[in-house]
Parts: C-alpha cells; structure tokens; sequence
C-alpha cells in the first residue's frame, strides 16, 4: 500500500473514532444510571440521595440507587469492580475504602481497581470532649502530656480513619493516648458524653448537634482548613502539631477501571455543577459536611496523600490484617 493510501486510511479512522467519541459524548446517558452505595440511611446514604436527586432534576439523569450493604462496603465496591465499564453502574462510598485496603490486601483498592470520578461532600473529624473537661486543645495536650497511658480517646472502630488520626497524634505530639474502639459513631458520642472516655476523634455530622448544644466542647479539627460550620475551632496545624496531613472523611463517586473517559468527564463536571449550587451548599452544611474540590485529580491526589499516611501508621502500630 502507498504512503499516501496509508495516510488517507489513517484519516479516515481518526475521523470515525471522533465521530464515535463525540456521539457518546452527545448522548452519554441514554439509560438510566445504576449508583450502588454500601448504607441504607444516615449521612451517607442522604449525600448520595442528594446527588442522585439533583442529576435528575438539574440534567434529567435518571438515576436508580441501590443498597448493597455488608463487609464494610466491600460487597457494593466488588459490584462495581466486576460491572462493564460503560458509566452506567456507579459506586458511591466513603473513604474507609482506602483504609480498609491498607489493613488487608484482599480488600478492594480503589487506585487500582476502581476509576476515581468526584467527591460529593466532606467533613472533618473533630476531637471533642465532654463540656468542661479541658476548655481546650493546649489544656487537653497538657494533660496527655503530664498523664501518659492515661487519657484515651474514643473512634467509630479500629482502622477508621478516627482511630489513625489518634495515632497520628500520639507520634507527631509525642503523647500516649489508649485508642478506646466503638462500633459506631453514635456509640462514641454516647461514650464521650456520659464520660466514659476522656475525649472522642469524631465525624463532626456527628457531633455538631452536641457541639452547637454546649455538651460537648470542639478542641480542634483534622483537616489543614478550618471547617466551615466550625469556624472557631482550631485546626491541628494551626495548634502547632507538625506533620499531620488534611485527614477527613469523604464521599465520592467511582466507576469500574478504565470507565470510558468521556462518561468520566461528563459526570464529573455535572457533579462539580452540583456542588456549586447555592441550595445544595445550604443544605449540606447544614449537616455538619462541607463540599469538595471535585476535579478528578483532587479525589486521585487525596487517595495518594491519605494512603501513604494509613499505610504508615498500619506498619508502625502493626495495624495489618493479613500478616
């Protein structure tokens, strides 16, 4: 075959692929959209009811939410792993995903194994305690100080973001404080309030109720930015504590590996449009959440910063389950 013949044909399948990419591009999607979530209620379930809702009715995506509940999420991502990757089932999930791939390797990794598409919304842990008890951060610190093995602290389980956070704290504040699991994150409220434990590193959703109330006193909150329906309250940083990465809890949206790019785009401008609305901000931090950056690259580098910290403190604390 001729230079020039091979040059025509080359011309013409870059045409047809173009051609293909931008008629999906115009009618991405042409059915409805199966978004599967591991909770069946609760903060979780509300943000991803929330998104779902605003699709259909900002774009007209018909949306189907599904529950597929059982082994900390696991069960909802491996549906999601094993769908075809044409954009039209979704994973909504939370970012234990990354911390339950760190503690055991048979557990999903999303960097591998899923496509990173948004985040839909954000809160910080908070570090609270019973009203009184400290008065603040310094005090509390002081007191962890002067009382090694002492003073604990109460998470929603061990290998939660919560309970990383804690160890974090004991490294890079050269304290000792004696990691107190729960099952849930109302059980730790319930624990810090009664007094059982000394403090609780906890979903500030969770706690903002009792905050607002005055039962329980906000020390000081994880992330490197002061939440915004915490705006009094420290962060880590700010009180002089080095070194602990923006460490919070997320949700977001995946799609099975190598999801078809331009369903990605699509999606995530959409929901980026979303989080921009003025109501669905009112709304969600009227929660006690805040809402993300949602460029894919930020849910990718969050993933990435996050992962490198969990899997440190995993080897420091021996927190693997697989050993």
């Amino acid at each position: 075959m001729s230079t020039v013949k091979i040059i025509k044909l080359l011309a013409v399948i870059t045409l047809t692929l173009s051609a293909h990419i931008n008629a999906f591009a115009q009618s991405y999607p042409e059915k409805p959209i199966k978004i599967i979530m591991p909770w069946a209620d609760g903060f979780p379930a509300n943000s991803a009811r929330l998104y779902a809702k605003e699709l259909n009715n900002k774009f007209k995506y018909i949306t189907v939410l599904e529950t597929k509940a059982g082994a900390g999420g696991e069960l909802a991502a491996r549906q999601v792993v094993n769908a075809a990757n044409d954009g039209y089932t979704l994973l909504v999930t939370g970012s234990s995903i990354t911390i339950r791939s760190v503690i055991d390797q048979k557990n999903i990794d999303p960097e591998k194994e899923l496509q990173p598409i948004a985040q839909i919304t954000t809160t910080p842990y908070v570090i609270v305690a019973k009203a009184g008890q400290f008065g603040n951060f310094k005090n509390f610190l002081a007191s962890a100080q002067n009382n090694p093995g002492k003073i604990n602290f109460a998470s929603a389980g061990i290998g939660t973001g919560m309970h990383f956070l804690g160890e974090l704290l004991n490294t890079n504040a050269n304290i000792n404080i004696v990691h107190i699991p729960y099952q849930t994150g109302s059980r730790q409220l319930q624990a810090v309030l009664a007094g059982d434990v000394d403090i609780a590193i906890i979903s500030v959703v969770t706690a903002l109720p009792q905050i607002k109330s005055g039962a329980l006193e906000a020390l000081a909150v994880s992330t490197t930015k002061r939440s915004k329906v915490l705006p009094n309250t420290p962060t880590l940083a700010e009180l002089g504590i080095k070194n602990i990465p923006s460490i919070g809890a997320w949700i977001a949206v995946f799609g099975p590996k190598n999801m078809d790019p331009n369903a990605v785009k699509i999606l995530s401008e959409k929901i980026a449009a979303i989080a921009i609305d003025p109501s669905v901000i009112e709304l969600v931090n009227s929660w006690g959440a805040d809402l993300p950056d949602t460029k894919i690259s930020s849910l990718e580098e969050v993933m990435k910063s996050e992962k490198k910290s969990w899997e440190q403190i995993a080897k420091e604390k021996n927190l693997k389950t697989n050993n």
